[in-house]
């Protein structure tokens, strides 16, 4: 991969990780969905930094609903610039500790692996992650997520400390907000909206900025169908 694409990349690999939960939402949540239940979500991001040219991607995440308050999913992404292409594949299973109800917090781990296909390699295991999960109702149908955690990269040979904090609005118009990122690179900011449509159909638009320099903005734009 160039050296431009890569500086890139690198950044849309923590919105990529950390967007397993509900879109418009980047945070990951307590709660999994029920048993016998299924959904899938896709998405398209353009990416782009101040003097250099776009990074297009995609993503797509299918995860059913377990007996024992389990959620397992995987996911495959993909992105391309300056005419090369990287893609990555995740699976993960979130396990709900203590469902959250209106007074009660609720507590969730993730536990996921993930694997990469740089320009011009094969594909080899990347990740392994370990993230806790917290959601808590501050307020009549508001919801505030934090998650914290510990991601190792195989091809740095290191790890990092993961965390993201999130809110947003529990009705058939959300709103949702995040600030997420590491301990070795500025934060990211991201806001969006989303809307469910009926038929377990819904779509979704988000804006992320990660303030590093050059700062690196992100539009993203999604829908997901349950089953």
């Amino acid at each position: 991969m160039k050296r431009r694409a890569r500086a890139l990349a690198a950044p849309l690999l923590v919105v990529g990780t950390a967007a397993l939960a509900d879109a418009p939402l980047v945070s990951e949540t307590a709660d999994v969905i029920g048993a016998d239940s299924c959904q899938v979500e896709a998405a398209a991001t353009r990416a782009r930094a101040r003097g250099q040219g776009p990074l297009h991607g995609y993503d797509m995440l299918g995860s059913c609903g377990l007996h024992g308050h389990s959620q397992l999913a995987f996911g495959f992404s993909g992105d391309r610039g300056d005419g090369t292409v990287s893609r990555s594949a995740r699976i993960f299973d979130k396990i709900t500790l203590v469902a959250p109800e209106a007074g009660r917090t609720g507590l969730g781990l993730r536990i996921g692996l993930g694997a990469d296909q740089l320009p011009d390699d094969s594909w080899h295991p990347e990740g392994l992650e370990v993230l806790g999960l917290m959601t808590r109702e501050i307020a009549p149908a508001l919801l505030l997520h934090v998650n914290l955690g510990h991601l190792y990269e195989r091809s740095a040979h290191t790890g990092k400390t993961v965390w993201s904090i999130g809110i947003e609005t529990a009705a058939d118009t959300t709103l949702a907000a995040d600030a997420f990122g590491d301990d070795r690179s500025r934060p990211w900011l991201s806001a969006g909206i989303g809307h469910r449509f009926g038929r377990g159909f819904s779509a979704n638009a988000s804006f992320a900025v990660q303030f590093e320099r050059p700062r690196v903005r992100q539009l993203s734009l999604g829908a997901k169908i349950e089953f």
